[in-house]
């Protein structure tokens, strides 16, 4: 079989992003085995994630936003560097499809997202850069690529309304590194926890009320994320490393991950379930989207459609080890079989070949 040179442009700096992380960062040595060498090309260095992560400064942020931008134009590998591209939700944080469109002229790519990019979602730091985003830049990348792969069924569904050859392959886990801790004796106030980045906690906080009654029924609160969130009961918050990230989710007694009913929300792909589910403990989530995919109620974990469900199924897990080791070990189970690193860097492997020979 031959190789294949393949470039890959990812927005932000490597080993800092989940989406990132858990697809193509975390397939690239599976690739190599398969004979795909990937090279990474990043659009943001450090020091504009820094910078951008900053309140105010407009002006500066805009002026490095349009210097990396130029740069990265610039930059673009010429024909004979590689065999096919990838690129990863956008070669650029703002701004429309120009270096996209340019790129298509140089050889073919594979156009890879896992969220709902095409729906205007701006962090409230930036938010006077929102209209710069360009979320409908997401449609026309769609066009211009050979191949789209996405995380579940309702992004395959935006996607092929623009390209005809669509996958979709899950973001993954790695259980060599996900797997089950030693066993705990039960603790009286078990750990209800949840684990993400600064931008996916915003999803989370809109549940604080219900957050606040499984803390006043006794049960530990744990967020595990990048930012503390402004809550005023009483609960316990850990900052994110990869380097802990592993021993903190194996501390949590289960896993939640609750989600607004919003077109956003449907676009999300479960990577905290699967993060869960990779170390053995029960997880609960709401019945939308992703989660909708890799759950079955009942059988490897839980899922809740309003408040009162959420409370009696978390209330039911922490009271009844029998059923929450069970389900820890239906959710290992299928994320060993289904949404390993090692599936899942086959399926991409497959697109990618299929891209390049078409």
């Amino acid at each position: 079989m031959a190789a294949i040179r393949a470039v890959a442009f990812v927005p932000y700096p490597l080993g800092t992003a989940p989406s990132q992380r858990f697809r193509l960062e975390q397939w690239q040595p599976r690739l190599l085995e398969r004979g795909i060498t990937l090279e990474f090309r990043v659009f943001a260095p450090p020091s504009l994630v820094r910078q951008l992560r900053q309140t105010g400064q407009t002006l500066r942020k805009a002026a490095s936003l349009a210097k990396t931008l130029f740069a990265q134009y610039r930059q673009l590998p010429v024909q004979s560097s590689f065999d096919l591209a990838i690129v990863h939700r956008s070669m650029s944080l703002v701004g429309p499809a120009l270096l996209e469109r340019r790129l298509s002229a140089i050889f073919p790519f594979v156009y890879d997202f896992d969220d709902a990019i095409h729906l205007a979602n701006t962090s409230d730091v930036n938010r006077a850069f929102g209209w710069l985003k360009f979320p409908e830049k997401t449609a026309q990348i769609c066009g211009l690529a050979r191949a789209v792969t996405v995380g579940n069924n309702y992004l395959a569904g935006f996607a092929r309304r623009h390209n005809r050859d669509v996958t979709i392959v899950p973001s993954s886990v790695d259980t060599t590194v996900y797997t089950p801790g030693p066993p705990r004796p039960p603790r009286s106030k078990p750990v209800v926890g949840w684990m993400g980045s600064s931008t996916s906690q915003a999803l989370v906080e809109p549940f604080a009320p219900l957050l606040a009654q499984l803390s006043s029924a006794g049960l530990t609160i744990r967020l595990v994320s990048d930012r503390r969130p402004n809550f005023s009961f009483p609960f316990e918050w850990k900052a994110w490393s990869a380097e802990t990230e592993v021993d903190e989710l194996r501390d949590f007694d289960l896993g939640i991950m609750p989600l607004p009913d919003t077109e956003w929300a449907k676009g999300k792909c479960a990577m905290k379930i699967l993060q869960y589910m990779g170390v053995g403990i029960p997880s609960i989530g709401s019945a939308l989207g992703g989660n909708l995919e890799v759950i079955r109620d009942g059988e490897n974990g839980l899922l809740a459609t309003s408040n009162d469900d959420w409370m009696a199924k978390i209330k039911r897990i922490a009271r009844e080890p029998d059923l929450a080791q069970r389900l820890g070990a239906a959710g290992r189970e299928t994320v060993v079989s289904h949404y390993s690193s090692d599936v899942c860097a086959d399926r991409f492997a497959e697109v990618v070949r299929r891209a390049v020979h078409t």
